[in-house]
């Protein structure tokens, strides 16, 4: 088996636990910024800890796009996280995740209306199929929402779709930062740190300055469930970064995209959600969407 294939398949289970891990800690009843603020600086510290054991002058490598970069993707990385938290709080994970999916989608546009990118027809499907998704999703949600009238339903699915939003804008920046010489640690070091700040001022600023910290201590299964998280976002990058680097896109890009089925599969057993007929189908679809998209 070839080194790129091992990686991909590595990261996929690595991403799949991690975006269960999300859903724990939203059916716990834990705060979103805590979580992600702790995600984030886990991150931060280990991609800070790996350049300085892997670059002899650390410091010159925190450039000025380094920073640009890094704030643009600090910010929509934190809220896409944030929403992304929220949707699960709010909806099944079957329903979350092949909508997070369309991130996919919207790249491709941005590619296309900001960097004069053109669409190949295979392509095209991709798009039909993306877009299905969420049609077979939200038909689903509106019955659902009819019988019960839940609120709750049309937000996760409002959540859920911020959240690819904002997941679109932070993959453009790190597009933007891959097609430079920057280091690539020093850029995921800044991104984290900002995530951490931003994420730890919202939470202090709404918790009254720092006193929130203090009832963190007292239930330390959220920094658990934080760390965690943070390490294997860092171990699972890295790995996407050497199967990208190494193999074909398209194939790594497809096998990867099935990191969706781990959270559902694992949120039936632990939850008892519902995977019916129609989830179901959304989630083949969404991952076939995301191959088709990706073929170069």
């Amino acid at each position: 088996m070839e080194l790129w294939t091992v990686s991909i398949l590595f990261a996929t289970l690595l991403y799949g636990v991690l975006h269960f891990l999300y859903k724990v800690a939203a059916e716990s009843g834990g705060e979103g910024d805590e979580l992600v603020s702790i995600a984030g600086g886990t991150v931060a510290v280990l991609a800070l800890i790996t350049l300085c054991l892997t670059e002899q002058h650390p410091l010159r490598l925190f450039t000025g796009p380094v920073f640009l970069y890094a704030c643009l993707n600090g910010l929509t990385y934190a809220l896409a996280m944030l929403t992304n938290f929220g949707a699960l709080q709010r909806a099944p994970a079957a329903v979350v995740f092949p909508l997070n999916r369309l991130n996919s989608l919207l790249v491709l546009l941005v590619g296309v209306f900001f960097f004069h990118e053109l669409i190949r027809p295979v392509q095209y499907a991709g798009i039909a199929i993306g877009l299905s998704v969420l049609f077979l999703i939200s038909r689903e949600q509106k019955k659902n929402f009819a019988r019960t009238r839940d609120r709750r339903i049309i937000a996760g699915v409002l959540l859920a779709l911020t959240s690819a939003g904002f997941t679109t804008l932070s993959m453009t920046a790190g597009k933007l930062l891959a097609d430079t010489s920057e280091n690539r640690l020093a850029y995921m070091t800044t991104s984290y740190s900002l995530v951490f700040l931003f994420t730890f001022g919202r939470q202090s600023l709404r918790k009254h300055r720092f006193d929130w910290l203090a009832s963190l201590l007292r239930t330390p299964r959220l920094s658990l469930y934080g760390l965690a998280i943070g390490c294997l976002n860092f171990a699972g990058y890295f790995l996407v970064l050497r199967a990208f680097g190494s193999g074909p896109i398209s194939l790594s890009q497809a096998i990867f995209s099935s990191s969706i089925i781990i959270p559902v599969i694992l949120s039936r057993l632990f939850y008892r959600e519902r995977l019916t007929p129609t989830r179901l189908l959304a989630i083949l679809l969404a991952m076939l969407s995301v191959a088709l998209i990706s073929i170069p």
